[in-house]
């Protein structure tokens, strides 16, 4: 059971690049089943993974591979004939097994071509005869894992010979195809592994959408970790079998500047909308035509996740004139701006959970219940205040502590307060990176010195460092890094705070005065009394006890601080 949980959280943050990985060997089938089998996965629109190179050696396998397993939500093995005398294959399967494990990739489906899964599953016959030359060459430790992994790939289901005697190896493929739209379909809609905080959202956006004739766009905003793609999926669980055609584009923002084109995105909206066509683009401007020409005239719903340009937007949908009446677009985005630039319809900002849905999602992760056992209510209090009812957090330390002992949770709980947690601080530093270099010198002002401060006061400050203060305040609003309260100061959740005092940590773990600030009363004693600030050193906070004993002298060395905060 802690297996499941630890996979689930996993897959849960995990992005996938691809539907399906082939792992097969070439000279047995790739110019017969795998030529066949790729067509009609990618003609259904399942994006597959194909290795190009005609003949793998036994080298180790490349970087390249290894991304495209792991970017893999299905592993599908081809077992073939002389499948086993392939190091390189092997090597594939083990690491495919391997990731399997930890919840990289979801389901593994072994496809018996031409030969007896008992073949495979004991290594008798052809396969018997390769893995006895392999042990002449390998490591006998290195053979065993091949034999474990021939074994334990064996025993899953899939398909095996009995479907393709007589060459009905159509038929196998058209199964096969069918098989891996369901679960490709249902891992997409239905991966939200937890339901709970999402029913007051999808009724909510439900209204908002309504039901008529014209086209409606709405925006769901707020920042990384705060559940926007959950709640999108959620909603459109419940709505698209009431559509003509749809579509949930995942991760436009990676993917687009990852394939350094649209286009690839719009293949993926047109397949998903009209199943089972493959239509060729292979520039967005045709892209943009086609999706105009094709969907004007289809009610559809369509869900672009993480958008954060304009043109993302315009060359997947066109806007409220390019689709069918009734039609229905839904967006997420860290950048509040960005939706008033669009125009949408309407928009929804996406709050923290309360402490009542914060600690049963933390305990659904934790302890596969709605509420702590007896001994760990404290602990887990102390886990959802750090948390600060952001859904992402909540579900990456629940799992992180799924069968833990009480000491090991105070050990997690004392390192959090220090540094935040590995995942959490990748996702959230997402928005930071987008920031210019101006926006991000004032997050991390505001981060570091000014949380809780008068508003007006910190855009005067900024304003006299030469940043424009009022403009970065605003952008950094919209991207839900910062909030205003009702007495017009600075507030930041406690974990983008932690992110941004981070970030600054990561300047030198070793010398604090190689780092542009200084918040900590030690870090800072210890780089005046030694005299070790550098050029680096931008501001640097004091308490009022801390000041009479220094020397000026400890100043000379930081010729670019901009900021001296004295706490008295």
């Amino acid at each position: 059971m802690a297996d499941n949980m630890t996979n689930e959280a996993s897959s849960s943050s995990h992005r996938w690049i691809y539907d399906v990985y082939l792992n097969f060997y070439s000279l047995d089938t790739r110019r017969n089943f795998i030529h066949y089998l790729h067509k009609e996965l990618s003609r259904n629109g399942i994006y597959t993974f194909l290795d190009e190179e005609e003949l793998k050696g036994g080298e180790n396998i490349t970087a390249q591979i290894l991304e495209a397993i792991e970017g893999s939500r299905i592993a599908i093995i081809v077992f073939s004939e002389n499948y086993a005398s392939s190091p390189w294959c092997l090597r594939e399967l083990t690491s495919i097994l391997d990731r399997k494990k930890i919840g990289r990739i979801q389901e593994v489906l072994p496809v018996f071509y031409k030969v007896d899964p008992s073949d495979v599953r004991h290594q008798r016959n052809t396969y018997a005869k390769a893995l006895e030359r392999h042990e002449e060459r390998y490591e006998k430790k290195m053979v065993e894992r091949w034999k474990a992994a021939l074994k334990e790939a064996a025993n899953l289901s899939g398909w095996d010979q009995v479907n393709i005697a007589n060459g009905y190896e159509t038929e196998l493929t058209k199964i096969i195809v069918e098989e891996v739209l369901k679960k490709v379909e249902n891992i997409l809609l239905f991966d939200v592994a937890c339901t709970i905080g999402l029913d007051f959202h999808t009724k909510h956006i439900g209204s908002l959408l309504n039901d008529g004739l014209d086209v409606r766009i709405v925006g769901i905003y707020g920042p990384g970790g705060i559940g926007k793609t959950a709640i999108a999926k959620a909603v459109f669980k419940d709505m698209f079998t009431k559509f003509e055609g749809s579509s949930f584009l995942r991760n436009v923002g990676e993917l687009s500047s990852n394939h350094k084109c649209l286009a690839f995105l719009q293949r993926m909206l047109l397949t998903d909308i009209f199943r089972g066509i493959n239509i060729d683009i292979d520039y967005e401007d045709k892209g943009i035509i086609i999706i105009k020409e094709r969907l004007c005239h289809k009610k559809v719903l369509i869900v672009l996740d993480d958008v954060d340009e304009m043109r993302q937007f315009y060359k997947l949908v066109g806007g409220h004139g390019c689709l069918g009446p009734g039609s229905r677009i839904i967006l997420t985005t860290r950048d509040e701006h960005l939706l008033n630039k669009l125009d949408v319809d309407e928009r929804y900002m996406v709050k923290t959970m309360n402490q009542s849905e914060s600690l049963q999602l933390f305990s659904f992760h934790a302890f596969q219940q709605k509420h702590p056992p007896q001994g760990y209510e404290q602990l887990s209090n102390d886990v959802i205040h750090y948390a600060g009812g952001l859904p992402f957090a909540l579900e990456i330390l629940g799992s992180s502590l799924w069968k833990k002992h009480q000491n090991v949770w105070k050990e997690v709980l004392k390192k959090l307060r220090e540094s935040p947690n590995y995942e959490i601080f990748e996702k959230l530093k997402i928005s930071y990176d987008v920031l210019d270099d101006f926006n991000q010198a004032i997050f991390l002002d505001i981060s570091c010195f000014f949380i809780g401060k008068d508003k007006k006061f910190v855009i005067r400050f900024l304003d006299a460092c030469g940043l424009g203060g009022e403009i970065g305040i605003k952008i950094l609003t919209e991207r839900s890094l910062i909030t205003i309260n009702e007495d017009n100061r600075l507030c930041m959740h406690n974990i983008i705070r932690g992110m941004g005092r981070e970030i600054v940590h990561k300047e030198s773990f070793q010398h604090p005065g190689k780092r542009s600030r200084l918040w900590n009363h030690h870090d800072v004693l210890n780089v005046l009394q030694h005299r070790t600030g550098t050029d680096a050193v931008e501001g640097l906070q004091l308490k009022g006890n801390e000041f009479s004993p220094l020397s000026i002298e400890g100043f000379f060395s930081m010729p670019n601080l901009r900021l001296l905060k004295v706490n008295s």
